[in-house]
């Protein structure tokens, strides 16, 4: 009997002006572990981060992703256990979802024996999730640009500084992730172009000045903001007490600063800065992950 255990990163992805297309891995990481089992029966348990969130069973994120794969190879084991220890948070930017998600398509390529390659496995985690670059940066680490182009992937991978960022995730309970306006201003759509390759230059070299300089999104935080009340203050503190720059994590609600030193204090600043406006924040100061996916696989 075979067990997998896959371990993967979360995402601060559409990176200020790098909307639908920049990601950055982090070191907060989700762990799956799917066992075959001599019965028929699929049992599913959780644990961290989201538990209780999801249907246990054929519902959950973990299992749907499993069965895309065995669907397309027309096989799969007899039964199964799956055993999930979440450290992302959902509903945060940070590519949660997109996480179980992939984690099940590895998980069941790698108990039929790996029958899709690396670039199969990235193709069809792009287009299930239907985040690109949520399920590539995981994948693959580090700093990454990638577009789902109908059902086509193009996506490259990038060197990454070494930096250490902070993530603050203020609790909202009616937050809307999705909203965006469908017309935007060509002037603000060149804003934010001209700024992608200065941001990915800015990333690979950990120049903390430049990334400052290109941060900004004209597209979609000026839609997502007015949703986060003390959202401006949680900037300005951050940056007085030594961040670089701020933005969102994905579609948010959390916060991600880059700065060189003083971590810890910034992250108390943006929560202090919250909790003036009666919001509690959680914080954590993490590594870019520059590794991605780690699979071990073990028989019995």
């Amino acid at each position: 009997m075979r067990k997998i255990r896959i371990t993967l990163p979360a995402t601060a992805t559409s990176l200020g002006p790098g909307v639908n297309s920049l990601g950055l891995a982090l070191g907060l990481y989700c762990t799956v572990e799917i066992s075959e089992r001599r019965d028929e029966t699929l049992l599913v348990e959780t644990d961290g981060e989201g538990a209780g969130r999801y249907p246990v069973g054929l519902r959950h994120p973990v299992t749907l992703g499993m069965m895309r794969v065995f669907q397309r190879q027309e096989r799969a084991p007899l039964g199964l256990t799956v055993r999930v220890t979440n450290h992302i948070p959902p509903d945060s930017g940070l590519g949660a979802e997109a996480v179980l998600w992939v984690a099940g398509i590895i998980g069941a390529n790698n108990l039929l024996g790996n029958p899709f390659s690396r670039r199969t496995v990235l193709d069809l985690a792009a287009r299930v999730t239907r985040q690109p670059d949520s399920a590539i940066t995981a994948i693959l680490g580090g700093l990454t640009a990638s577009v789902l182009d109908e059902d086509t992937l193009i996506y490259r991978t990038f060197s990454a500084a070494p930096l250490t960022v902070v993530v603050v995730l203020p609790q909202l309970e009616h937050y809307a992730a999705d909203m965006h306006p469908e017309r935007m201003p060509l002037a603000d759509a060149l804003f934010n172009i001209s700024r992608v390759p200065l941001l990915l230059d800015a990333l690979r070299d950990g120049d903390l000045k430049l990334i400052a300089q290109v941060l900004q999104d004209r597209l979609r935080l000026p839609h997502l903001k007015p949703q986060i009340p003390g959202y401006d203050r949680a900037v300005e503190m951050a940056l007085r007490t030594g961040a670089a720059a701020v933005t969102l994590c994905g579609s948010g609600p959390a916060l991600i600063a880059f700065a060189e030193t003083e971590h810890r204090r910034i992250a108390t600043a943006i929560e202090l800065a919250f909790e003036d406006v009666g919001i509690a924040a959680r914080s954590w100061v993490l590594p870019v992950d520059t590794q991605g996916v780690v699979v071990s696989v073990a028989g019995s």
